[in-house]
């Protein structure tokens, strides 16, 4: 683990050498995330994993630029039990989010992930699930009020905090469902030879520089290592660097 993460109670995937995603789960590095309403938000930049517990507790998830009106990347934690796989389309589904509501998620800028963020995410999700299931406008008050009641008390995270199904991991890697509502994207132009992609990312000459581009490159890797071009050793080492792992 890196010296930087070693006290953390939150660590990221990529920091971690002694770390692996379970043998029978999908590697999720690289999916695209769809929100509710069918648009494309972003892709999973990295996973946060509970050392201690053993456990993946979030999605890092590097969200589309123009949700937040900004020339930078903006990283957002999702709690893992939240989100749902699309195996066949290699897509992660968040339906807590979409297009309108992304640009209010709590973006986490980086370093040691504060009790306060975890609890800002919390409160955001609670808020999108009682408009989801249409709470009624009497009721909206008080849930707010329990909301910033809670919210005085110390920000301090206990074991209980992830004793619920937004944090279980095995509901996550047990989802499988089709992304119906799924837009046309503008990628980069792969119709050329196969080594041009491959040499782009050996080379660091031209690294994807945005979420859309590191998604139709890791796309178009799939395809390759699907063909045989590449080997899987290759596509690993490859996905990394379009991630800047």
């Amino acid at each position: 683990m890196n010296d930087e993460f070693k006290n953390e109670r939150l660590v990221p995937l990529s920091a971690m050498k002694d770390y692996k995603i379970a043998k029978d789960n999908p590697d999720v590095l690289g999916w695209r995330v769809i929100g509710a309403d069918g648009e494309s938000l972003g892709m999973v930049r990295d996973l946060i994993v509970d050392p201690h517990a053993m456990k993946a507790r979030y999605l890092s998830v590097v969200a589309d630029r123009r949700f937040f009106n900004t020339g930078d990347d903006q990283h957002l934690l999702v709690p893992i039990g939240v989100a749902a796989l699309d195996k066949k389309g290699k897509r992660v589904f968040v339906s807590a989010v979409d297009s309108n509501t992304v640009g209010s998620y709590p973006v986490y800028t980086g370093g040691p992930i504060s009790e306060d963020y975890e609890y800002r995410v919390r409160d955001t999700l609670a808020r999108a699930q009682r408009d989801t299931i249409g709470t009624q406008q009497e009721h909206r008050a008080e849930f707010d009020e329990a909301l910033r009641e809670q919210r005085t008390q110390p920000s301090t995270i206990s074991d209980d905090f992830y004793n619920d199904a937004s944090f279980d991991e095995n509901r996550f890697y047990a989802s499988d469902q089709e992304v119906y509502r799924e837009k046309i994207y503008s990628t980069r132009d792969y119709d050329k030879e196969d080594r041009t992609v491959t040499e782009d990312i050996h080379t660091d000459e031209r690294r994807p520089t945005s979420v859309e581009d590191s998604i139709a490159t890791i796309e178009r890797l799939e395809h390759l290592r699907e063909r045989g071009s590449i080997t899987e050793e290759e596509f690993i080492l490859l996905k990394k660097r379009a991630l800047n792992l």
